[in-house]
């Protein structure tokens, strides 16, 4: 995408639906997940073709305390993280977590991938493990773990590449808490510091379609002319574009009907004239690669440069329609070639590729693309 200032599933024991998730044990609701945060493990030694990870965790050396656990094997992790990275070195761990509510407790579940066949010495969670409501400054520490490892260094042994779900317990959070902190579990960089919103109950349960999102179609001022990405003067003119609330740049919405899919994009204008462009083989991907396909952009060119007329301050949307997504596919990667560079100062023919999008997370977010009238005092 372009954009510059002017100089003017389901197994056995699990089913997943949207943000829900029932298993045998009871009921989750999932209140947030964590993107992929792969860590480089220590020093890998080789015995009698077992291949074995020490795993050298300083920050709690003075606890001595060791046991040995049964691998918690994590059998929907695929269907949980379907999008995940590829292609590190063989010394990577990848790293997720989801918090959770189940049974009347809040439970944090951190993933970890066998590097080895055995790992030793790794660190899950102790007193100072907690969750900070960051309205209420109310804590909620651990009360256990799962495998039982709570204060220990541990090991385990799994075939390589199998993936883990360490679980720590802790009280129900209220059903208002809206930003939380998570800290005292640092193998997976949780040690305050940082604001994790959780997913609002309302995202629970979405219907399967949306309705069609009715957007402002921009007017055109100027027809292009003989267009050249090299001249500016030969440039399409638009006004009149979709106006919205402010939001942060880049912030995507989604609707997913029967027939397309719908993805609208934010701008914030910073100039009263700006030019915008939107590479036409620009596509959303999903975990098994399938690609939908950009059809259009709702009143504008795909594939080529335009101008946008506004005020400074305003802040714009674009819907772009795809090829319509099954309802069975939860996340998607929004991929933009790299464009043919053009001359325009500043100018910007980059790609870009946004992986791990959640489907819901982005329809949760259609509230933010009501269109607003200009208002000027």
């Amino acid at each position: 995408m372009l954009t510059a200032i002017s100089t003017d599933a389901q197994n056995d024991e699990v089913f997943l639906v949207g943000y829900g998730k029932r298993t045998l044990d009871g009921d989750m609701r999932i209140l947030y997940k964590s993107n992929c945060c792969p860590a480089r493990c220590p020093s890998i030694t080789v015995y009698n073709k077992k291949t074995t990870t020490i795993w050298d965790d300083m920050e709690m050396a003075y606890i001595t305390d060791k046991c040995e656990i049964q691998p918690p094997i994590a059998k929907d992790f695929d269907e949980l993280f379907p999008n995940k990275i590829s292609g590190l070195p063989k010394d990577f761990v990848l790293l997720y977590w989801m918090l959770t509510e189940e049974n009347d407790e809040t439970v944090l579940h951190c993933y970890f991938t066998m590097p080895t066949d055995e790992v030793q010495n790794l660190w899950l969670a102790c007193e100072e493990t907690a969750i900070v409501d960051m309205a209420t400054g109310v804590q909620y520490r651990a009360k256990r773990t799962a495998p039982e490892c709570f204060r220990k260094h541990f090991i385990v042994k799994a075939p390589v590449g199998t993936p883990l779900d360490f679980r720590i317990y802790f009280p129900k959070l209220p059903s208002t808490t809206k930003e939380v902190s998570i800290y005292g579990v640092p193998l997976w960089s949780l040690r305050g510091g940082s604001r994790i919103s959780i997913y609002a109950p309302s995202q629970q349960g979405m219907e399967m379609y949306d309705e069609t999102p009715q957007f402002k179609t921009p007017n055109l001022v100027k027809a292009e002319n003989n267009y050249d990405k090299n001249k500016y003067e030969t440039w399409a003119v638009y006004k009149d574009v979709h106006l919205i609330k402010p939001v942060e740049e880049g912030t995507m919405a989604l609707w997913r009907t029967q027939t397309a899919t719908y993805l609208a994009v934010a701008h914030e204008q910073n100039w009263n004239r700006e030019y915008h462009g939107h590479n036409a083989e620009t596509v959303l991907m999903d975990n098994r690669g399938h690609k939908y396909k950009l059809k259009g952009i709702q009143g504008l060119p795909a594939g080529k440069i335009f101008w946008v007329e506004g005020n400074s301050g305003d802040f714009i949307a674009f819907l772009l329609e795809f090829d319509p997504i099954p309802p069975n596919i939860s996340t998607i990667a929004y991929i933009a070639p790299e464009s043919e560079k053009f001359d325009m100062v500043f100018a910007n023919w980059d790609g870009e590729l946004i992986p791990n999008l959640n489907i819901n997370d982005l329809r949760a977010n259609q509230h933010l693309f009501e269109p607003i009238e200009r208002t000027i005092k």
